[in-house]
């Protein structure tokens, strides 16, 4: 009787190992699948703080970029949106429209905006997220919403892009499809819009950015993670290899909702050539990026 219990016990230990290894494998190779080139060179030092860059993606342009600094040590999150109208020079490039820094997206890609951001704040991007819009819809859907209360009557319509926006003022939305919209709001019909402009549209993309790590980390990190692997699949890309997301995912998972600080870095409008730009104070933006521009 005492051999066969421990023949049991034997087979249920490697039972479990075997499984195990299996859900590892299939975490593996679900992570590898967002892996672009092979991934980023080095692997991750620990208590080491780490800069990526995420880019929102619609209709093939970059809409929405955001700096995010990671700092172990302390386990909080800094993010700071950058307005997708800076003016930023790059060599090479003529052209007054090809100014704004999400035009950086044109030709370079994900790798394109990122030398940007590098120029210019002067801070090392270690790694980037490229995410579509649809990806959000669906994110947004599988955490079981997000609720947003709209800050005005918005009224936007775009057949080209079959973008219709229609919300009134204290209305609260929940779905993707909604959150969705709410992000590419800009302005109405008629003119008239955020008061601040696009860093109105800012400071709600930042709203609902934050919500969404809120809800996400309040879980299990890894199984909520796994829950969205379809449209994560489809929609995200980043040049991390595995085991470099599998180390954040797991650091990520002791990030408390206080510790998330989100900030749009410093400036104004500008009228440049007849278009409009967004012009970076440098010097608040190097007092604003100080922690990160030491750190590295």
């Amino acid at each position: 009787m005492k051999i066969r219990k421990k023949v049991f016990f034997r087979n249920l230990i490697i039972l479990i190992a075997l499984i195990a290894m299996g859900g590892y494998g299939y975490f593996y190779y679900f992570l590898n699948s967002l892996s672009v080139a092979g991934g980023a060179e080095g692997y991750p030092t620990p208590e080491k703080r780490v800069n990526v860059l995420v880019i929102g993606v619609a209709s093939g342009l970059a809409d929405s970029i955001m700096l995010a600094s990671f700092n172990p040590k302390s386990k909080d999150v800094q993010i700071y949106s950058i307005p997708r109208d800076t003016y930023y020079v790059r060599k090479g490039v003529s052209g007054t429209a090809q100014r704004k820094i999400n035009a950086s997206y044109g030709k370079g890609k994900a790798e394109g905006v990122v030398k940007s951001v590098e120029g210019l704040t002067g801070v090392p991007v270690h790694y980037y997220v490229e995410i579509d819009y649809n990806a959000v819809e669906s994110i947004v859907d599988a955490i079981g919403g997000i609720k947003v209360e709209v800050p005005m009557n918005m009224n936007y319509d775009d057949p080209t892009d079959d973008l219709h926006i229609h919300f009134e003022k204290g209305q609260v939305i929940k779905n993707g499809d909604d959150i969705v919209r709410i992000l590419r709001y800009r302005k109405n019909n008629r003119g008239g819009g955020y008061s601040e402009g696009d860093l109105g549209r800012i400071k709600m993309q930042q709203e609902v950015v934050k919500l969404g790590i809120e809800k996400v980390i309040k879980g299990n990190l890894v199984l909520n993670f796994m829950k969205l692997q379809e449209p994560i699949q489809e929609n995200v890309k980043t040049n991390m290899t595995p085991k470099q997301m599998m180390f954040y995912i797991t650091k990520a998972s002791s990030v408390r909702a206080d510790n998330i600080n989100l900030q749009t870095l410093p400036g104004g409008t500008k009228n440049i050539s007849g278009l409009s730009f967004f012009q970076v104070n440098k010097e608040k933006m190097q007092e604003m990026l100080k922690d990160l521009l030491e750190d590295n």
